[in-house]
């Protein structure tokens, strides 16, 4: 304690009790690496629907139609998987150096609240995304996972800096609106492109744009 300031006493004591109760670890750089990993994903998916649009007539005519959409769907979600292992993977690292510089542990009770609390929706969320390929209602499983990322991402903004609630309202928003446009007169196809841009938007942009000011308020001057 510093008797000649109190200011700086009273923003130390603020500075110890925020870190008690918030995981201050989480990067921006993380955020900025998951909408990259988003970005890279997405446009890889837009070419395997291009491939597929160029070739569906000549798939239909030759019997293959429904081969041809499973196999796009196969390939749509190993796309979506490689995502989220290697936005997962660059996410735990730069938290991981982060927490180094600042000589911290990630082995703590509070990491494994806010785990819980990220894993319980998007656990549930899965769930419902499983259940809606099963019946075949491919065109709501990209905003089904926009909406229930973002409420994982609410249920666990109690544990991080308060900003991560502007990302979460903005991931559901973007579910909405995706949702909203979708025309069920469209096959799946015709629909992909506006569903595709959308989720680009959410999972890429939004976390870009997060992570970047994330990196800038707290991170950047303090490197």
């Amino acid at each position: 304690m510093n008797k000649n300031n109190p200011i700086e006493d009273l923003q130390e004591i603020r500075k110890m009790m925020e870190g008690s109760s918030k995981f201050l670890s989480l990067s921006g750089l993380s955020g900025i690496s998951a909408g990259l990993m988003a970005l890279i994903g997405a446009w890889f998916a837009w070419t395997e629907i291009v491939h597929f649009e160029k070739t569906y007539m000549i798939n239909y005519l030759a019997g293959a139609g429904k081969q041809a959409e499973k196999d796009l769907l196969v390939s749509l979600g190993l796309i979506a998987f490689g995502v989220l292992v290697t936005a997962l993977s660059f996410g735990f690292l730069f938290t991981w150096l982060k927490a180094k510089k600042q000589g911290l542990s990630l082995r703590t009770p509070l990491s494994f609240r806010l785990l819980r609390s990220l894993i319980a929706p998007l656990f549930f969320g899965g769930c419902f995304v499983l259940i809606e390929a099963k019946h075949g209602y491919f065109e709501l499983i990209i905003p089904s996972t926009l909406i229930f990322y973002g409420l994982a991402l609410l249920n666990a903004s109690k544990y991080v800096h308060v900003d991560i609630k502007f990302l979460a309202v903005s991931e559901m928003i973007v579910g909405l609106i995706t949702f909203w446009f979708l025309d069920f007169t469209n096959t799946m196809q015709e629909n992909a492109t506006m569903m595709l841009v959308l989720w680009a938007f959410g999972f890429g942009i939004l976390h870009i744009l997060y992570g970047t000011i994330m990196y800038f308020r707290y991170e950047y001057k303090k490197s």
